[in-house]
């Protein structure tokens, strides 16, 4: 097995539920460098949810055939983004310090601030992708879950780890300009699914919310953790389905 194609089956066995051919083990310096092919498994967890909504759409309301290829990206990750997505969000909204936000991070009960954050991620996600035009579903969903898989890369490249230990920190310490070229390349070629117009504000808007994502967590925690990267990747996404949503009212789909 050549060094690439183990690295990217580690990226498939951290990031998915997806079988691998076999159980491999990720050292710290192995995960960090497997991180480049993170956009890489996201093409294929965008892919899977089109091909979901693409065979269903003929059988299915267009709402319904939109509600199933969300489920299944939850299915293929096992809700792994929106688990941190959720701790994060109780951390901020009932941790008044940084060791707090940290300790209610940790606790992997879902309190008040968890739950209405996934209420309001779902409905989003059900809401902006109900209202894009059948063909412009599949292609967004390949690019967002692409970019949302990318915001890792800058993220933990440009913020030291939160915490003194945690699967997080095992990816964050080895990206370096490498992974980042690596994984852009992937984007890049994702984005070309759109018209140039979409393509040019998928990036941006991508690039955007890990700043401001990025800026708001070293202001709170003078860093990052792994529920802080998937907090990130859930709301890149949600905000490029909104994206295209604006895109369409002006016709640059």
């Amino acid at each position: 097995m050549t060094e690439w194609l183990r690295l990217f089956l580690i990226a498939i066995q951290f990031l998915t539920r997806l079988p691998v051919p076999e159980r491999l083990q990720a050292s710290e310096e192995t995960l960090g460098k497997a991180a480049k092919f993170f956009p890489l498994v996201g093409v294929i967890v965008g892919a899977g949810a089109a091909l979901t909504f693409w065979l269903l759409r003929h059988l299915l309301p267009h709402s319904a055939a939109v509600l199933c290829a969300i489920i299944i990206t939850a299915l293929i990750t096992n809700g792994f983004h929106e688990d941190g997505l959720a701790d994060t969000f109780d951390g901020f909204g009932g941790g008044w310090t940084k060791e707090q936000a940290l300790e209610i991070m940790r606790d992997s009960r879902i309190g008040t601030y968890g739950a209405m954050a996934l209420i309001f991620l779902i409905l989003g996600k059900y809401s902006f992708l109900s209202n894009l035009a059948p063909g412009q579903v599949w292609r967004w969903l390949i690019v967002t879950h692409t970019a949302s898989r990318w915001t890792v890369l800058p993220l933990c490249a440009w913020l030291p780890y939160a915490r003194a230990e945690g699967q997080g920190k095992l990816v964050a310490k080895q990206i370096g300009k490498a992974e980042i070229f690596t994984g852009s390349v992937t984007l890049f070629g994702a984005v070309l699914l759109l018209s140039w117009q979409a393509a040019l504000a998928a990036l941006l808007v991508t690039g955007l919310a890990a700043f401001l994502s990025g800026s708001y967590f070293r202001a709170r925690l003078s860093g990052i953790t792994g529920d802080c990267l998937g907090a990130t990747n859930q709301l890149t996404e949600v905000a490029l389905y909104l994206t295209a949503i604006i895109l369409s009212r002006f016709d640059l789909l």
